[in-house]
């Protein structure tokens, strides 16, 4: 009898410590979960929504304000210069020195080199460079200016697709991010959904001479999302000291007269100068390479599709003659199974 109740006093024992150590797992894991909530809640207290605000407004170009959510991916965060003050003239002035490459997919890239032209063309610059100037009087510290200027093309599959983006300034450098633009058409990712926002079509800024691209030491350097591959820094005063004091094509180019046209200059073999300064002259250049451009990847993407689709009838082609050559055994099996009959 002693034998059992001591048996029994042990299972109880054990069976109390089992529980107490669930108890603790338990009281552990609400613990690590309540911790993980509140370092959620604070990221989230600390990061904020996008929200943006249009101030200005032209048929489906819009110019406004939103967000600069890479002010609060560092710790302490860091500020934006604004408000800041910049002439409409400056700013033309900085935003035509940004070149832009691309293509459309990875076909293009494959077998051509992508070239650069001006992100935003003279006509667009006549409508945002002032709007986009007297945005950045009313940006706060941790705001920067979107701009959105859709193409003239019809929307595919749902929405035009249209030169994105953004700007702030920030130190002494001016920052430009390009998520889109509509000189590339974008890969068609079948049954008519939308583009993937990650596919930045291979897109790449450049600063276009005499202006140079500034680079920003990595301590200063923005913590960009996943969505904002596309980016680059130029130093203002630098660019607009480069672009005063280089003189622009148009007085370059101005003809000499003839009395003064020394026999000498023939046998140098200069090329003739082009007058090609106007910005009616560069808008068309523009636009004639956007066309090109759209017809290469037009060109291209019916190729491959052609390609494909002879592949596609090769490999039916080759199924079909298999299957003639297994159906055929079979139809002359029969006679020849046959035993001859006896003499």
């Amino acid at each position: 009898m002693q034998i059992r109740t001591t048996g029994s006093f042990n299972y109880a024992r054990a069976t109390f410590s089992v529980l107490r150590l669930t108890r603790i797992a338990m009281l552990a894991t609400y613990l690590r979960m309540l911790t993980g909530v509140m370092l959620l809640i604070q990221l989230t207290a600390c990061v904020g929504p996008l929200r943006q605000r249009v101030l200005y407004e032209h048929g489906d170009i819009q110019i406004g304000l939103q967000t600069d959510l890479t002010t609060e991916r560092v710790s302490p965060p860091v500020l934006n210069a604004h408000p800041h003050e910049i002439s409409p003239t400056d700013m033309r002035v900085l935003m035509e020195s940004v070149e832009v490459s691309g293509w459309s997919g990875i076909i293009l890239g494959l077998f051509e080199t992508p070239r650069s032209f001006p992100v935003f063309t003279a006509a667009e610059l006549d409508f945002i460079a002032e709007p986009i100037a007297h945005a950045f009087q009313l940006a706060g510290p941790h705001e920067r200016v979107f701009f959105l200027i859709p193409g003239n093309k019809p929307a595919y599959p749902y929405q035009k697709e249209a030169i994105a983006g953004a700007l702030f300034f920030r130190d002494q450098y001016l920052y430009m991010v390009l998520t889109n633009h509509y000189a590339f058409p974008p890969t068609d990712p079948g049954g008519g959904e939308e583009r993937d926002p990650r596919d930045t079509k291979g897109m790449k800024l450049w600063a276009s001479t005499p202006a140079r691209p500034a680079t920003v030491p990595p301590e200063k350097e923005p913590k960009w999302s996943a969505f904002e591959k596309v980016h680059i820094a130029l130093n203002p005063k630098e660019v607009l000291r480069a672009r005063t004091e280089t003189p622009p094509p148009a007085e370059a180019a101005k003809p000499v007269p003839p009395a003064s046209v020394s026999p000498i200059v023939p046998a140098q073999g200069k090329p003739p100068v082009v007058n090609e300064g106007t910005g009616r002259e560069q808008s068309v250049d523009t636009d004639l390479r956007l066309q090109i451009r759209e017809l290469t990847n037009a060109n291209l993407d019916l190729r491959s599709r052609l390609k494909e689709q002879r592949t596609e009838i090769e490999t039916l082609r080759q199924e079909l003659d298999r299957l003639r050559k297994d159906l055929k055994p079979h139809s002359f099996q029969k006679p020849s199974n046959r035993t001859p009959p006896a003499p």
